[in-house]
């Protein structure tokens, strides 16, 4: 086998860029934006820009190629081709604008729904050539061969990429060239990104036509394009549909492993029903993901029981949704329990979702005559489709369960009134108390408490622990635990570093690493939160140098505390907040920009969190 010439190489790119002008210009459109995040990190305009540019431009990936193999499959002429990529850019136009990243509800709702359509898309590739009435054979030997390519592809950008960057990284301490961490950076980008995508499509399935009606079918079926056949041949397969690879990873690898998670789960049912309790909440993910992992190899091994009669082989195939079914009513226990306790979020929607998609898929297989593969791809994107957009999305669903388990209760116990939320005097019991933190966390990081608050609306009332003091019930949730939170008065306060030498930003937390790989000074808080550890790392190794106690301090800002609630929140000035240590080493000076604490009455204790500069 002969390398392949630098002329062949260029031939193939333009000959990819012909074929697939939309997606050629995604990649590089997404790449350049990829290099420009790398060159200029950090918070920024161009950073939003650029990346509002990736995520576009990968969304455009999967969509514009299903778009090429849409129009070929129809037989559609070359002009007619580039109308509708044009037509599918323009699309992902409009979808630059809705992608804002800066938007209050990018990370709960559009991320979420760009992510849905990332997966439809995907499996839009998927069956783009097969809405019609095409054998499931061809469809299954299509989609082989684009999951080859996609494995083979990866592993020679990945060893392409080890290769490449060893010799960048010889050049760099042979020639001293000084070349910046970046610069590897940017060559992962520019192979996953280029070198992995065309070579991706130069593999692509070749183009076939449907034949019109009562015409014959001129045009080379899948099966006859990928054994080198010419139209008019009968359409045979010229080599087995599993080479060595496939057969072993099917046989050997992948249904052993699922068996095993299988019966994981049916041992975990076992269990449950021997001491007769309802299933934990996770257990339903686990279904969901395992089942998932099922359905992969049960694709793979579709036509493997026609080549090896082995009874692991013929079994798995045979019994596989016999399998999955009961699992689903497993699932649908777990679930249904947090749908009741705590209402339906996003991510609980997805899980029922996703076990009423399993049930249909077992249903269809075990009682339909024609085990027709592409119901899984096509039902899954409906249902992806179904779960990101429409009246009844899971965010508008969820959002609606929460308020109404909110005001149901509060409403109940004096709290809520003419639509509106007011404080009152009645205990919660503990699963009301859960119940309300619950909604309150879920509709506060949505921006939605407002809609429920009186006017005009204190600003501390938009979060979790000055809505819940507000309401009287913050201290029933938690009647032995104070929080005092601290703060500067004014966020841009300069700092007094007269007769200090150096400056140290620090983030103390519970538990925090006491380890650095970085020479130099740091700090950390003791196992107990009361004592302030000064370190140093030298050759590696962190040794302690002196410890401080914090407790004179946190006594004061404790006296500050209003007794009388659960929360308080202090804004003090600089010279309040400053903390000064004198030790045998030398003198710190810790001025505090924000300290959480919170107070356990029975332990007569607590626990800190700081954040300031030495």
């Amino acid at each position: 086998m002969s390398l392949p010439t630098p002329g062949f190489l260029i031939a193939a790119f333009f000959q990819v860029c012909r074929r697939f002008p939309g997606t050629m210009l995604c990649v590089i459109l997404g790449t350049i934006a990829c290099f420009a995040l790398i060159e200029n990190a950090g918070p920024s305009d161009s950073e939003e820009f650029f990346a509002r540019n990736w995520i576009t431009c990968q969304l455009g990936l999967p969509f514009l190629t299903a778009l090429v193999a849409y129009s070929e499959s129809k037989g559609w002429s070359e002009k007619r081709g580039w109308l509708l990529q044009i037509i599918g850019f323009l699309a992902l136009v409009g979808c630059w604008f809705w992608l804002d990243t800066k938007a209050t509800d990018f990370e709960w709702r559009i991320l979420p729904q760009y992510l849905a359509l990332m997966i439809v898309m995907h499996l839009a590739v998927a069956v783009a050539p097969f809405l019609n009435a095409r054998s499931v054979r061809e469809f299954w030997e299509y989609n082989r061969e684009l999951f080859a390519n996609l494995v083979v592809g990866a592993a020679f950008t990945l060893i392409l990429y080890a290769g490449l960057a060893l010799a960048l990284l010889a050049v760099d301490n042979l020639f001293n060239f000084n070349v910046q961490e970046k610069a590897y950076a940017k060559l992962f980008v520019l192979l996953a990104g280029i070198f992995n995508t065309a070579y991706f499509l130069f593999h692509f399935p070749p183009a076939f036509a449907k034949a019109t009606a009562g015409e014959t079918a001129t045009a080379p079926s899948f099966a006859e394009a990928t054994a080198g056949k010419t139209a008019g041949e009968t359409a045979t397969i010229s080599e087995p549909a599993y080479n060595w690879v496939f057969r072993n990873l099917c046989k050997y690898i992948l249904i052993p492993i699922v068996i095993l998670y299988f019966l994981i789960l049916y041992a975990y049912g076992a269990k449950i029903g021997l001491e007769w309790s309802l299933p934990k909440g996770w257990v339903s993910s686990l279904v969901v993901g395992f089942s998932v992992a099922g359905i992969f190899t049960y694709l793979l091994n579709f036509y493997l029981a026609e080549e090896d009669n082995s009874v692991i082989v013929k079994g798995f195939k045979r019994w596989f949704w016999w399998v999955v079914l009961p699992l689903t009513v497993l699932l649908f226990v777990a679930i249904g329990k947090r749908l009741s306790d705590y209402g339906v979020t996003e991510e609980r929607y997805l899980v029922a979702e996703l076990g009423v998609w399993l049930a249909a898929s077992c249903l269809y297989f075990l009682f339909s005559k024609n085990d027709n593969i592409k119901f899984i791809p096509i039902s899954l994107a409906l249902f992806a489709l179904f779960w990101a957009f429409g009246p009844l999305s899971a965010f508008t669903v969820s959002e609606r369960s929460q308020k109404g388990i909110l005001t149901e209760i509060l409403e109940r116990n004096g709290r809520f009134e003419n639509g509106k939320l007011k404080p009152g005097t009645a205990a919660l019991t503990e699963p009301e108390q859960n119940q309300v933190s619950s909604a309150i966390l879920y509709l506060e990081k949505r921006n939605v408490l407002s809609e429920l608050l009186p006017t005009p609306i204190d600003s501390t009332l938009l979060e979790y622990d000055g809505l819940l003091n507000w309401l009287k019930i913050g201290e029933g949730a938690n009647p032995k635990m104070n929080s005092l939170n601290i703060s500067a008065i004014n966020s841009s306060e300069p700092l007094d570093v007269r007769g200090f030498d150096m400056a140290y930003k620090a983030d103390l937390l519970p538990k925090n690493d006491r380890e650095s790989e970085e020479p130099g000074y740091f700090f950390s808080l003791s196992d107990d939160g009361k004592m302030l550890e000064w370190r140093e790392t030298k050759a590696g190794k962190s040794a302690l140098i002196e410890t401080f106690s914090l407790n004179p301090s946190i006594q004061k800002w404790l006296e500050k505390m209003d007794k009388t609630e659960s929360y308080t929140h202090l804004r003090l000035p600089v010279n309040e907040r400053t903390i000064p240590f004198y030790g045998r080493r030398g003198t710190l000076r810790f001025i505090v920009q924000e300290v959480h604490i919170e107070v356990d009455g029975q332990e007569k204790g607590w626990t800190i969190a700081m954040a300031g500069y030495y």
